[in-house]
């Protein structure tokens, strides 16, 4: 069956595909997360750029994980080595591309942020900067997209938590950035409901942290013939291979995105499906990002 399917892709252009197929390789892909096998993160043939000290951007494109194509970027700080911090980057007036928030804040990797009204721009779940609160939440959601966040200190330090039964303003770091579903949690993969949003193949964007005091920012692609997205339990689990003890999904889809600025590299690193091409051209404008500066 996957030889079969390369074999139609092959009559497309590598680098398009027609919008009315979207809806052939998202079905497709969940049907090959039956058959899916464990992820080998640690085995994959990573293309690994040092930024600076203890921050280092890798890249992985091929078909070794879960029977599928994938393109996946990650950028990960040695915490206890590098001199960076993190911060939440939100412009009231309008929407923005990651890019360009992180390039305001001068800023050396940034990944795009937390669900958001694509009419008005708002924030959909919980957004405090600096103590300030941005958005308290929107009553009709899906609640797993509001039940974990991240939180950082005044020195700029991330965590990981889970939503408290009293709501977000409880919390007293000074910026909370809500979002879901929570994947990993104190080493364990959470369960997760039974959906499309969960069970199809999709762009992804996620952060997790490890035992040993790493930090991942990271992003899949997916709506391509050239990386087939994950589902939520893929995700978790690649996450868990990496060694994350806690992980969070962020907005996904054609929000997905990664940027850096290197002294050899700078630009969108992924490939953003917005623009139903692979390549980098892709980037869709977004209400929030979460960006890695200098202390």
């Amino acid at each position: 069956m996957m030889s079969r399917y390369i074999t139609i892709s092959g009559i497309f252009s590598k680098r398009s595909i027609p919008a009315v197929l979207l809806a052939t390789i998202t079905v497709y892909s969940a049907f090959l997360q039956n058959a899916v096998g464990q992820p080998e993160a640690d085995t994959l043939q990573w293309e690994t750029v040092r930024m600076e000290t203890g921050v280092y951007w890798k890249h992985y494109l091929g078909d070794k994980l879960y029977d599928s194509k994938q393109s996946i970027n990650l950028i990960e700080v040695w915490l206890d080595s590098s001199n960076v911090r993190t911060q939440v980057a939100f412009d009231a007036d309008s929407l923005y591309q990651t890019s360009r928030l992180a390039e305001r804040r001068e800023a050396i990797a940034a990944i795009n942020g937390s669900f958001f009204n694509r009419e008005g721009g708002n924030p959909i779940p919980f957004l405090k900067i600096d103590g300030k609160v941005i958005s308290e939440g929107v009553a009709r959601r899906n609640l797993y997209i509001d039940n974990s966040g991240i939180a950082i200190t005044e020195n700029g330090d991330l965590e990981i938590i889970k939503k408290p039964q009293e709501g977000w303003k409880e919390i007293k770091y000074p910026t909370v950035m809500s979002s879901g579903p929570l994947l990993i949690y104190r080493g364990k993969i959470e369960p997760f409901v039974q959906d499309p949003f969960h069970e199809n193949r999709h762009p992804r964007t996620a952060v997790a942290l490890t035992n040993d005091n790493r930090l991942y920012l990271v992003t899949i692609d997916g709506r391509s013939f050239q990386s087939y997205g994950m589902t939520i339990r893929e995700l978790a689990e690649f996450l868990k291979e990496l060694g994350a003890v806690r992980a969070l999904n962020l907005d996904g889809g054609g929000s997905t995105t990664m940027w850096i600025d290197t002294p050899s590299k700078s630009g969108i690193v992924n490939y953003p499906s917005d623009n139903l091409e692979f390549d980098h051209e892709g980037e869709r404008s977004i209400s929030n990002a979460l960006l890695i500066i200098h202390r």
